[in-house]
């Protein structure tokens, strides 16, 4: 690959501290890879080992590595390997295993453990101390509030006595159990920084940090940072404030903008040529995110040619019209020659990707969807799930019932037989009991989805692995019990993020996927559907926050956790530029105005979109008038307002009644732990209506 004068400038610069601003498809991988390959070059008693490089995502750590090994050239691999290129997260678990002889024997619990751990330890790690019951949300926000406390230590002494108790059980409570979360992984290799000789000398052995994907570091990791910088290394971050997408996690597009105001001798370098879209597609895309203030200035510019290209808007009388389109196009498309897997749809959120993949499965296309989503509604996965009542209660019937389609009456039997001595037996790990159900039953013998089956049963045994990690010492029956509750209410939810894929997608099929997932991944063609108000931008979700629950000190930047419009407009632009050669934008007629991206997208003269439906559909809203040339009479404006007015009231109303059943769900379902008859009321759940959801909510307090 030829390099443009700015990444050459950027590979050349390795004496100063270097901030690479990369706009989307400007190269940055490969300009990071050459500039560490061209350090190793010109200073060859540069040590490999003294080169550090944090990504995002293990994934993009390897793509990192070999990238550079390539650069590199003979001996490259092995220079490659010796360099420490992964996660933050993974450098401070090798920080403290190397260093930190007390920690050698710990272990490491993820997101779903970490929920699993305090859900099981609820009374000792300092929940109740904060005010919180050990409901599944109530999990979720009190490590909300852990991590902000982590954030926040060097302010502890403007702490409550209550937060700094709940701090200390939590901490003990994980420690004595010899556990590190993720919080407290870059907590004590931050605290080593400052106490531990070795760590500190180590350290100082690091002669060049490279920092990708800089605008979505948070405050624990920027710490981290900054204390290698501070120990005499060179940094160079690479990352484009426009593209900070997890706000939510606390990551900060102001780490990127103050970059050159908080470290020394800077040398910035704009990569503004997108060498991925076509120029239609950058316009677009530059006309809407020029709409934020806060930002680095840049003017991002396309390399790629126009031929073939297509920006376009569509306007539908409903959601069914929208995906029937969205479906005949993509025919259209594959006619012409583009294969299904360069066609992605990206939804900003989750809850309409199932509707869409009916759609197109009407329409006998193939489509992906997320590996958790599709893991979860595999016939493969409700069955292995009941299993564990079988195993609980043998019942030859039941057992014949869940395995009929897929095992024969023999493997079904002796499946049977294994799984009724299991109860009889010594101890016994749950994911080593349904591996050798497989192989009584021949399972993964003869059979025609084999690969599809090996990562059903791989998903399931994650599960089962994660919950023994945890609750292993309990006995048989009550971890089947405990197993069974945790899949049938939180799995789900708990590994939404996680990939039960074995294998690389072999299958020529429609990406479909949300777009905090599309980050880094590219395409021929992309479709954006339901771009409407309330939903792409998202409104904020309702419920209690760590602000709520810390108060104080921890007030004073909770904006930066809220999603702004700002953010979402990042968000929107990610989503436009992951686009090669064709764009679709889809909204609906509806009492919801058109999104105000796709106003401002039409601002560009680049995007085809019919003028009268945009006009159409956003003339009764007063949200955006601003935004359009429609000039409305009072009368109008007035009843416009009564409306906007009434569908803001139904939209808070329907807001309060799905709050308040997920908020009842979680109390009888944590209730059902100790005493089964709440199990009756779950089920009750579902047939009352929303006002007695309502009435049931507020008498327990849950609202």
């Amino acid at each position: 690959m030829q390099l443009t004068d700015k990444q050459l400038e950027a590979v050349h610069e390795t004496k100063r501290n270097l901030q690479i601003i990369a706009c989307a498809g400007s190269g940055k991988t490969e300009t990071i890879s050459r500039r560490i390959a061209e350090i190793l070059k010109n200073e060859p008693r540069t040590d490999p080992a003294s080169i550090v490089a944090f990504t995002f995502t293990n994934k993009a750590a390897d793509a990192l590595r070999c990238r550079i090994s390539a650069a590199l050239g003979e001996n490259g691999a092995q220079d490659a390997a010796r360099m420490d290129i992964g996660t933050i997260h993974s450098f401070c678990w090798r920080l403290l295993q190397t260093h930190c002889e007390q920690f050698r024997t710990f272990r490491v619990l993820d997101s779903v453990k970490s929920h699993l751990f305090i859900t099981r330890y609820c009374s000792e790690c300092g929940m109740k101390t904060l005010g919180l019951e050990a409901y599944p949300r109530n999990v979720l926000l009190f490590l909300s509030c852990i991590e902000k406390m982590i954030a926040d230590a060097g302010h502890a002494d403007a702490w409550t006595r209550e937060q700094r108790e709940a701090f200390e059980q939590y901490r003990s409570c994980l420690y004595s159990h010899g556990y590190l979360d993720y919080s407290f992984l870059l907590y004590e290799a931050l605290r080593q920084t400052e106490e531990n000789p070795a760590v500190q000398d180590y350290l100082r052995r690091i002669r060049y940090l490279v920092v990708d994907e800089y605008q979505d570091v948070d405050d624990l990791q920027e710490q981290l940072i900054r204390k290698i910088s501070e120990a005499g290394a060179n940094i160079c971050v690479v990352g484009d404030d426009d593209q900070t997408i997890y706000q939510f996690r606390g990551s900060s597009a102001e780490n990127m903008i103050t970059f050159s105001e908080r470290y020394a001798d800077v040398h910035q370098v704009k990569l503004e040529k997108n060498f991925r879209s076509a120029p239609q597609i950058v316009d677009v895309a530059r006309t809407v995110i020029s709409n934020n203030s806060r930002r680095i200035p840049k003017s991002m510019q396309a390399e790629g040619e126009s031929a073939d290209a297509e920006v376009c808007a569509h306007c539908f009388e409903n959601k069914p019209e929208e995906y029937r389109v969205i479906a005949e196009e993509i025919v259209r498309l594959h006619d012409k020659g583009l294969p299904f897997r360069q066609i992605a749809i990206l939804a900003r959120k989750g809850k309409i990707i199932a509707p869409i993949a009916h759609a197109l499965a009407e329409a006998q296309i193939p489509v992906e969807t997320d590996s958790a989503e599709r893991f979860f509604a595999g016939n493969y996965f409700s069955s292995f799930s009941g299993t564990l009542e079988v195993l609980i209660q043998p019942d030859h019937a039941k057992l014949a019932g869940l395995w009929q389609d897929v095992l024969d009456r023999a493997a079904i039997t002796a499946g049977f037989r294994y799984l009724r001595g299991c109860m009889f037996g010594g101890p016994r790990r749950l994911d080593s009991i349904f591996l050798e159900f497989c192989e009584k039953t021949g399972f993964l013998r003869d059979a025609e989805d084999l690969e599809q089956r090996r990562e059903s049963l791989n998903g399931f045994m994650r599960i089962l692995s994660d919950y023994e990690e945890i609750y292993g010492d309990w006995k048989l029956s009550a971890r089947c019990s405990g197993a069974q509750r945790f899949i049938a209410m939180r799995a789900a939810e708990e590994y939404r993020y996680h990939s039960f894929e074995t294998n690389k997608k072999r299958t020529d099929a429609v990406q479909l996927m949300t777009v905090h997932k599309a980050k880094g991944l590219e395409f021929d063609a992309v479709f954006l559907p339901e771009l409407m108000e309330r939903e792409f931008p998202a409104s904020n979700v309702g419920g209690r926050k760590y602000w709520h629950v810390l108060g104080g000190r921890f007030e004073e930047n909770k904006e930066k956790y809220q999603t702004a419009i700002d953010d979402e407009r990042k968000l929107f632009y990610v989503a436009l530029t992951r686009a090669k050669r064709r764009l679709y934008l889809t909204y609906e007629l509806s009492t919801q105005p058109v999104s105000r991206f796709v106003v401002e997208a039409a601002a560009s003269a680049s995007l085809h979109i019919d003028k009268e439906d945009l006009h159409r559909n956003r003339q009764d809203s007063l949200t955006m008038t601003e935004a359009t040339d429609c000039t409305e009479t009072s009368d109008v404006q007035e009843e416009a307002a009564r409306r906007e007015e009434t569908r803001r009231q139904r939209q808070a109303y329907w807001d309060m009644v799905r709050y308040a059943k997920s908020q009842l769900y979680d109390y009888y379902g944590t209730a059902s732990h100790f005493c089964p008859a709440a199990r009756a009321d779950l089920v009750r759940i579902k047939s009352m209506s929303p006002d007695e959801i309502l009435q049931e909510a507020s008498q327990y307090g849950l609202i």
